[in-house]
């Protein structure tokens, strides 16, 4: 979780101000070129902040240039532009899950207008307002999700937790793995466990462990 969020200079908070003054702003400003010395204090704020760690799918990139980061908004952009600058809407995600989630809708209620404070307000796990452990167990990071709540779940999914090796080794998974992978969500029970032993037994079998 992230404890502390990202704190802007008086420039660039007034600059911020004024561009939610515009009555045509929109997420598609975002790319504009006087937002580039905010957009680099974000970066590098929640680079550190993160201990360099993806908030989605949890592999640690301990790297100190930007290539491998993307400025996240949890909240997309283009859906709440009056979002695009709140700090706690903002971290830095991997490339890959960073445009698995794309603007896909993360709010309970997306016609919320005020930026939602609280963790039920979100479907997804939210890095300000959630503890990541408690929602997914990332045996593997990179390779091996298991979820432990429907926010889990939710998160899995919409990440694409799912790309096995896709993060690490840059390699297209398995589709008899991937299938697997996709069954797990939804069983429960015993069939789960049955279906979590045999996963990891065939990942195992494709990096060669066994």
């Amino acid at each position: 979780m992230i404890d502390n969020e990202v704190r802007y200079s008086a420039e660039q908070v007034q600059l911020i101000e004024h561009f939610l003054e515009r009555e045509n702003a929109t997420g598609n400003d975002w790319g504009n070129e006087e937002f580039s010395e905010i957009k680099g204090t974000i970066k590098n704020h929640y680079k550190v902040e993160q201990g360099y760690k993806c908030p989605y799918c949890a592999v640690v990139y301990p790297v100190t240039h930007g290539m491998v980061w993307d400025i996240e908004h949890i909240v997309a952009k283009d859906k709440k532009v009056q979002f695009m600058f709140e700090p706690r809407n903002l971290c830095v995600a991997c490339k890959d899950c960073n445009g698995a989630k794309s603007s896909k809708e993360v709010l309970v209620n997306p016609t919320r207008v005020r930026f939602p404070t609280r963790s039920e307000d979100y479907n997804i796990i939210h890095p300000h307002f959630d503890d990541y452990h408690e929602h997914i167990n990332a045996i593997t990071p990179g390779q091996f999700y298991r979820p432990l709540t429907e926010k889990g779940e939710f998160t899995i999914v919409t990440c694409r937790l799912l790309r096995f090796y896709g993060v690490v080794q840059r390699e297209q998974p398995e589709q008899e793995i991937n299938d697997l992978a996709r069954v797990l969500l939804n069983a429960e029970g015993a069939a789960r466990g049955l279906i979590e032993d045999e996963l990891v037994r065939r990942i195992m079998a494709k990096r060669g462990d066994n």
